[in-house]
Order: C-alpha cells, then sequence, then structure tokens
C-alpha cells in the first residue's frame, strides 16, 4: 500500500527544517506500507522491523531472520493510542513502566490483538515497546501501525553491536536499509523487560 501523498506532505513540512534523515524515513514507511522489511537504529540495537498487521511482511522477517514460526516478536509504536489499541485491558503499572522509565522499556500483557497472530505468546501476550527516538518515533506513526521489531541478525547469532557488525545476508535479503546513525562505533542498549500476567502482576524479565 502506498503511503498517502497528503500524509508525506504533512511529515515533511513538521520536519523539514530541521531532519536531516527525513528522506531517509519517508523512504522506511513507504517500504514498510509496501510489505517490505526494513533495517534501522532502533533505540536499543539495529534492528530489523516490519508492519506487524501484515502476516506476509512477517513472515518475510521470519525467514530473513531463519527464526521459529513459533516465537513471539516485540512491536515498537510511538504513541499511547497504539498502546490502548492493541490491548484489551492495560494495568496501572503498566503505564508507570512506560511513563517514568529513564531507559527503553518493553512490556509484555496478555491480551495482545490487533496483530499478526503469529507474533503472540502464550494467553494471546504482546511485547511492546514505546520508543523515544525521532527517526523511529516518525516511521510508526507515518506506518500508523505497529512495529514488529527484532535484532538485526539470523536466529542465535551475535546481536550487532553497530551497522558495521550486521551480515551481508540480512542487508542482502531486507528491501530498505537506513542510512540514519550508521557511523556510531556501539548502538548496543538493552532494554528494560517486565511481564505482566492476566491479574495485573508483573516480573522483572531483565533489569
Amino acid at each position: 500500500m502506498p503511503i498517502e501523498p497528503e500524509l508525506i506532505t504533512n511529515m515533511s513540512r513538521k520536519k523539514k527544517n530541521n531532519s536531516p534523515w527525513l528522506d531517509d524515513a519517508l523512504e522506511a514507511v513507504r517500504t514498510l506500507r509496501a510489505g517490505g522489511v526494513i533495517i534501522h537504529r532502533s533505540d536499543t540495537v539495529w534492528g530489523v522491523a516490519c508492519d506487524a498487521t501484515n502476516s506476509e511482511a512477517v513472515s518475510k522477517l521470519r525467514k530473513l531472520k531463519r527464526r521459529d514460526d513459533n516465537s513471539p516478536i516485540l512491536v515498537l509504536v510511538a504513541d499511547n493510542g497504539l498502546i490502548k489499541r492493541h490491548f484489551s485491558d492495560i494495568p496501572e503499572a503498566a503505564w508507570d513502566l512506560f511513563e517514568h522509565s529513564n531507559r527503553p522499556t518493553t512490556v509484555i500483557m496478555p491480551g495482545g490483538k490487533g496483530v499478526d497472530p503469529s507474533i503472540l505468546g502464550p494467553e494471546d501476550s504482546l511485547g511492546i515497546r514505546l520508543v523515544h527516538d525521532e527517526w523511529t518515533q516518525f516511521v510508526s506513526r507515518g506506518l500508523a501501525r505497529p512495529l514488529a521489531s527484532s535484532s538485526a541478525n539470523i536466529s542465535g547469532s551475535p546481536t550487532p553491536i553497530n551497522f558495521d557488525s550486521i551480515t551481508l545476508e540480512m542487508l542482502d535479503g531486507a528491501d530498505f536499509t537506513s542510512s540514519h546513525r550508521r557511523s556510531e562505533l556501539d548502538s548496543s542498549r538493552p532494554s528494560f523487560i517486565a511481564a505482566f500476567d492476566a491479574n495485573g502482576r508483573f516480573k522483572i524479565l531483565r533489569s
């Protein structure tokens, strides 16, 4: 699906004066809307992403990573509205984690909906992260859907700590690779992870 010309115009106008990465981000949105897979610098590490609502795109991401079809995949969103859209119930403690954490935070909650079912875990659990870096926010808002996201490596291989660590197999298999922040020597920044149960209780999986 091509990105609407009005959306490109409006988004471009907002970022035109101070965002050298604008053209790069717009191309990422076009690729995602067409069902493609992108490689980009996320708020944690270099990642591979696609439209989380597009089953064919998710399948392509899994094949690129050689990832088991039954394993869950987290999603990235830019706004609280998308979080609300994809869960039946959100505990107050989850909102506290999203709002007050000073680092990238992934929250896993049951009752995920509105995404490709293959990315859900037990009890339809869905891992979701509210991103704060401008490039990923822009792309997420341009797509207007959550991004299914994973690290840009073959499953079982080391997570790339910078752009130069990404294998040619991954780069050749993606439909678009962002040029934004490629020169950074070390992009490794693991997220805090908390998992909620159906009763609103949570445990920390990674601190």
